[in-house]
């Protein structure tokens, strides 16, 4: 595997192709969607706030069902504003690590999410707000796709998340299962449809938010929505909290910051599910107009279900490049991708890590 990945050339090669074809799919839209007109939401919006992040976090399996803080800016709706979105995940999974420690792993399979999401100030810096996905884990669609993308962009057949590399295994596969050392399944899933698991969170602003900054704390609560018996959820409730902000470095140019805490309830059916874990999540937005703007962020997540397997078990983490147009009065359109380590080959595992191979995602936001 050494021989096939070289750091220098064929890194940055992999690189400028990533990039290059994240800039023709914001051109296409660009294009697509027709020049800029007046009476645009950043127009009513004060300068330097930006349209947000991407609403997307490591899709990872076992982390959708717990509590996941969305990528949020440190800014708050002012009372009696509301903000309703609708988006569509598609999120394709393959992790099958060496079975190092005697435990063998394997998540291939892959989830279409549909999720709804609702904001409403209420005054006095405050804002509520829930998330409600609808998901199906099957075989899917896009294992031919991702295969000749990995071609295209220069990945290595086989990386340390699957040495064997994906043309080896059968296509359209729902697996998620997890073998102990002395051979016994403990942990088996195929196919699953259902609600997943609601998340609810309250910010208050912590100091009034300006063109330049906004800071914000949140508290999240998951309600368990999700059929644990096909792991949609987690049979429990969780509470986080989560410190949301804002930085404007100039009007066309800003960084968001997200860092948390969730404290997990009992996932009985998980075994190796833990209590506690870290989220955290930077971003940067370059505003191309009033009406579009490009994304670069990443998102943390400390491990949630220890397995066994010393690769499984690393932190996740996954990288998003997104572009958001505003396509009529006030309503948001956001499309965005999100790798794993495999672009590095988990050689920069605070950059992309352990995660799903691939999630493309593309939502609708009335403000």
């Amino acid at each position: 595997m050494g021989s096939m990945f070289q750091p220098g050339r064929s890194m940055a090669r992999r690189m400028m192709l990533l990039l290059f074809t994240a800039a023709v799919v914001i051109v296409g839209i660009a294009v697509a969607t027709g020049p800029a007109t007046a009476d645009t939401y950043l127009d009513q919006a004060p300068v330097g706030t930006g349209f947000g992040p991407i609403p997307i976090r490591d899709a990872r399996p076992y982390n959708l069902i717990f509590l996941q803080f969305m990528p949020e800016t440190g800014d708050v709706l002012r009372g009696g504003q509301e903000r309703w979105g609708i988006q569509l995940d598609l999120i394709n999974n393959l992790l099958i690590p060496p079975n190092k420690n005697s435990v063998t792993v394997v998540e291939d399979n892959e989830y279409q999410r549909i999720l709804g999401s609702w904001h409403r100030g209420i005054g006095h810096g405050s804002e509520i707000a829930v998330y409600l996905p609808v998901e199906w884990r099957d075989g899917g669609f896009m294992d031919p796709i991702l295969q000749a993308y990995e071609h295209l962009i220069g990945l290595p057949a086989s990386a340390e998340d699957d040495p064997l590399g994906r043309p080896h295994w059968p296509k359209y596969r729902s697996i998620l299962e997890v073998i102990d050392p002395a051979g016994n399944v403990v942990l088996h899933y195929g196919n699953g449809f259902g609600v997943g698991e609601t998340n609810v969170t309250f910010k208050q602003a912590i100091l009034p938010a300006t063109s330049h900054s906004a800071l914000a704390a949140r508290l999240g609560l998951k309600i368990p929505t999700g059929n644990p018996t096909v792991m949609l959820g987690s049979g429990s409730v969780d509470e986080g909290i989560m410190l949301d902000g804002r930085y404007s470095i100039r009007p066309d140019m800003i960084f968001y910051g997200n860092l948390g805490a969730v404290f997990m309830g009992p996932a009985r059916r998980i075994p190796g599910a833990q209590r506690e874990m870290m989220q955290s999540f930077a971003g940067f937005e370059y505003l191309l107009s009033h009406r579009s703007s490009i994304v670069a962020q990443i998102d943390w997540t400390t491990t949630d279900v220890v397995i066994g397997n010393y690769f499984a078990d690393r932190i996740n983490v996954t990288c998003t490049f997104g572009y958001q147009r505003e396509i009529a009065h006030h309503l948001v359109m956001n499309a965005g991708f999100s790798e794993n380590g495999d672009i590095f080959n988990y050689t920069m595992p605070y950059v992309t890590n352990v995660g799903p191979d691939f999630t493309v995602s593309t939502g609708l936001q009335w403000r």
